[in-house]
């Protein structure tokens, strides 16, 4: 666990907030794979077939995440004065990318089943959970020095 925390810590270190932000995202997801492997205990041949499949899901996720970045960006609208037209295509916009989500994290979570026991299926979203909550902690930390 120590480990864990000596390397998110690297990884949100002062130096990379300097480096382009598709070096940052690479960063991070080498992070996620290792915290991933640790906390399933993959075998060898567990690691052999999930690694691959777990870095496609995170590849399309976040292939989708950009193409929704481009489409909607949240942060730039204000619905103050938006036509109701343009809210009602704003929300399906946002269904339909939660939905093509969804979609990724099914067909994953099928392959995963192929490759590992349920348990260790269970796991992985957990070990997400877990993940992105030490990563938030991580930033927190940063920020307060």
């Amino acid at each position: 666990m120590r480990t864990l925390f000596i390397a998110i810590t690297l990884l949100m270190g002062t130096q990379l907030i300097a480096q382009p932000h598709g070096k940052y995202n690479e960063r991070i997801k080498e992070a996620r794979i290792e915290f991933m492997k640790k906390k399933l205990a993959l075998t060898p041949e567990e690691e052999k077939a999930f690694i691959p499949l777990y870095t496609a899901m995170l590849d399309e996720l976040d292939s989708l995440k950009k193409s929704y970045k481009e489409e909607v960006d949240l942060k730039d609208v204000d619905l103050t004065f938006m036509p109701d037209k343009e809210c009602e295509k704003l929300v399906e916009n946002i269904m339909e990318f939660r939905s093509k989500e969804v979609a990724i994290t099914n067909r994953y979570t099928e392959e995963f089943k192929k490759v590992l026991p349920i348990k260790k299926v269970a796991m992985i979203y957990k070990a997400e959970f877990e993940f992105r909550r030490e990563l938030v902690e991580r930033l927190r930390e940063g920020k307060r020095r």
